[in-house]
């Protein structure tokens, strides 16, 4: 192979395609990247065998060629390079050489054959969204998924598609997330997936690259399901995204989701936050680290009592609808969804103390967010 390219180019696709690589694999071919030149362009693809991404740049290469270096090195010496250079890339036997004004810099290839790859078949559209909307939906959903693999169902996103709507859910014991939007693109019947929560944040990773977007004609996500049912392709302009879906049974979680309420209120965000933020330096040394929220009389009193360390009690005026309320919730789940929500007001709604709380974001009427309560000493 022997081509140009701009460094600012090459740095963004190589690290963008990196992050999927994992560098302490057991097979030394996945700690590399493969770069496959063709007369006008080149693939850039990392892969973990579970997410491969592949990202294409055209350019006038004076030679072809296919090979793989190592992610991590090759990636740390681009970054090094002024973005401003246009470099000259050359293949050689067993090596590929960079050549910049500063120098030149050789790298080891190993064989390419074997180079693992998903295989891009026939395969089916099940939406299209624009790329910030896809990115919210992910925001707004993967902070909830299970970070463990006791339960790998737990570790995706639950996606249902209905025609031209989209909704995606994750949860784990204690929390769940559900937002639904519609799609430019209308699939027919009923189809569910679920993809792994790290492939989704991958794609809003390369929607919210500066360098990608400005180069993106189509700000659009478009996911794909291979005809053989096992995989997703995800697509935002020149970038490529597969990703192998979870195998197993989804928790029927629309049974959790309150359809009733008798308390609702309505708080300021960041009011909010920051006083559970100081009610925080205490609860975290609590049992199950809970903090206590008793809602009446237009206030919300929060609460953490630590008997070896001390207690603190805050108060806030809020909007309240309902019964006196005392309940019960652990702090770090408190403050994740009072960090996630964007609006200035956040709507809180419960019928009991050991009933799931929820909270909405009054602007995105599409989102849910359920907390399931911690006990309460009587």
């Amino acid at each position: 192979m022997e081509f140009k390219i701009s460094a600012e180019v090459l740095s963004s696709y190589v690290n963008i395609t990196s992050k999927v690589v994992n560098t302490k694999a057991n097979l030394p071919l996945l700690n590399n990247i493969l770069l496959d030149v063709k007369k006008d362009s080149i693939s850039i693809t990392g892969t973990d065998l579970e997410v491969q991404l592949t990202a294409k740049a055209q350019l006038n290469a004076k030679a072809t060629g296919k090979t793989s270096v190592n992610a991590k090195l090759f990636s740390q010496y681009i970054n090094t390079l002024p973005k401003t250079e246009t470099l000259e890339i050359t293949q050689e036997k067993g090596i590929v050489k960079v050549s910049s004004k500063a120098g030149t810099a050789e790298f080891t290839t190993r064989d390419v054959e074997d180079f693992p790859l998903f295989e891009s078949g026939d395969m089916e559209t099940l939406f299209t969204l624009n790329g910030d909307l896809f990115g919210v939906m992910v925001d707004k959903t993967t902070f909830a998924a299970a970070n463990d693999d006791i339960r790998p169902i737990l570790t995706g996103i639950n996606i249902e598609i209905e025609k031209e709507m989209v909704t995606m859910v994750a949860l784990d014991t204690f929390r769940l997330s559900k937002i639904t939007e519609k799609s430019q693109t209308e699939f027919v019947g009923k189809k569910q997936i679920v993809v792994p929560a790290t492939a989704l944040e991958q794609m809003v990773r390369v929607i919210r690259d500066t360098f990608i977007s400005s180069v993106t004609d189509q700000p659009v996500v478009t996911c794909k399901l291979a005809k053989t049912g096992n995989f997703v392709l995800l697509q935002y302009g020149d970038i490529e995204l597969y990703a192998r879906l979870i195998e197993g049974e989804y928790p029927a979680y629309k049974a959790v989701i309150p359809v009733a309420h008798s308390v609702e209120v309505t708080a300021s965000r960041v009011a909010w936050l920051e006083s559970i933020k100081r009610v925080g330096v205490f609860a975290q040394s609590a049992i199950g680290q809970k903090v206590i929220l008793s809602f009446g009389d237009s206030k919300l009193v929060m609460e953490s009592q630590v008997p070896e360390i001390g207690n603190i009690r805050e108060e806030l005026e809020v909007t309240y609808e309902g019964e006196p309320l005392k309940i019960a919730f652990q702090i770090k789940f408190l403050m994740d969804i009072l960090t996630l929500i964007a609006d200035e007001t956040i709507v809180f709604r419960a019928t009991t103390k050991v009933a799931p709380g929820v909270f909405l974001q009054p602007s995105l009427g599409s989102f849910l967010h359920i907390l399931m309560p911690l006990k309460l000493d009587e």
